[in-house]
């Protein structure tokens, strides 16, 4: 009998642990599911800001329209096109088919200054904050002060087209910068583009 008992005790002890055990197992698995993080990821966009009156551009800059920190450059394509956007096969010359002023000269402007790269490209050297971090404060300095045409165009129905394509790049880590702008990038100095000039 009393084997009996100390056998029943022993089954009653196991049932009793692996109850318990797994329950605490179930509750475990139930209520431990992955860590999910989400990362969004930064957006970098530019428009071009400009007054145009008189077929003239005037005080040209470049806004951040991102949401992060930028460093922003841009270039400048000049051609003759018709309505149709349609491009004619003579190249306009500078000087002699039309004029542009560049504000590359501004070197007591605190917040940078506008340098012209080797690979032609125009660099604002320290980064503008985006319209999301400070919508007062998201622009470059002015990139061109005037630009205009002086002769008529070479063929009827064209007129000169003066483009101003802008363009960012996140502004941490400052590898990235010096990584994909290496072509006129050479270095971040600070916070400072370094610009391999032409």
């Amino acid at each position: 009998m009393k084997m009996k008992k100390s056998i029943a005790l022993l089954i009653s002890l196991i049932l009793v642990l692996t109850v318990t055990v797994g329950g605490t197992l179930a509750f475990l698995i139930a209520t431990s599911g992955p860590v999910e993080n989400i990362f969004n990821p930064s957006k970098v966009t530019t428009s071009v800001d400009e007054e145009f009156e008189d077929n003239v551009k005037k005080n040209v800059s470049i806004k951040n329209t991102g949401d992060t920190t930028a460093y922003i450059r841009a270039e400048v394509v000049v051609t003759w096109q018709d309505g149709n956007g349609n491009v004619y096969g003579t190249v306009p010359v500078a000087g002699t088919d039309y004029k542009i002023t560049y504000n590359l000269d501004n070197q007591t402007n605190p917040e940078g200054k506008w340098i012209l790269g080797s690979d032609g490209f125009y660099y604002w050297t320290n980064p503008v904050k985006s319209v999301e971090e400070d919508a007062e404060d998201c622009n470059t300095g002015i990139l061109i002060t005037e630009a205009k045409p002086l002769e008529a165009a070479p063929a009827e129905g064209y007129t000169l087209c003066i483009e101003i394509l802008g363009s960012g790049i996140q502004s941490l880590p400052t590898s990235v910068v010096t990584s994909e702008w290496s072509t006129g990038v050479s270095s971040v100095s600070g916070t400072t583009l370094q610009i391999k000039e032409g």
